[in-house]
């Protein structure tokens, strides 16, 4: 039959049987079961550098805390000691002993005039 409307083309064997369509789409999702196992080793090739980029940043970052820590505790004491150099020279300029200035340390930090008594 020439003007057949639904093209058979392919058929001249016969229909294929349940098992060889089986067996056909096996074939099928064992090829793509490769390609997405190719697919997942390469995603994790490429997700494996950042984590071991993220992973150096945040232990930079964390050794930087540590040190912006101890040069802030150190900054802090280097302004409480010029803090307390010229309070002691005021009481200088002024006729105060050095004595009055410690007991006034004392009442406003008590751990200061330990630190700083003669």
């Amino acid at each position: 039959m020439e003007n057949d409307l639904i093209d058979d083309s392919g058929f001249e064997l016969g229909m294929p049987t349940r098992v060889e369509m089986l067996k056909h789409q096996c074939t099928l999702l064992c090829a793509e079961l490769e390609t997405t196992r190719q697919d997942l080793r390469k995603a994790h090739q490429n997700i494996a550098k950042p984590i071991v980029m993220h992973r150096d940043s945040s232990t930079g970052l964390a050794m930087l805390k540590v040190e912006h820590e101890r040069l802030e505790w150190t900054l802090n004491d280097m302004y409480n000691r010029e803090r307390d150099r010229k309070v002691v020279r005021m009481g200088d300029a002024y006729g105060d002993t050095h004595c009055k200035n410690h007991n006034h340390l004392a009442a406003v930090n008590p751990f200061k005039a330990v630190l700083h008594s003669p």
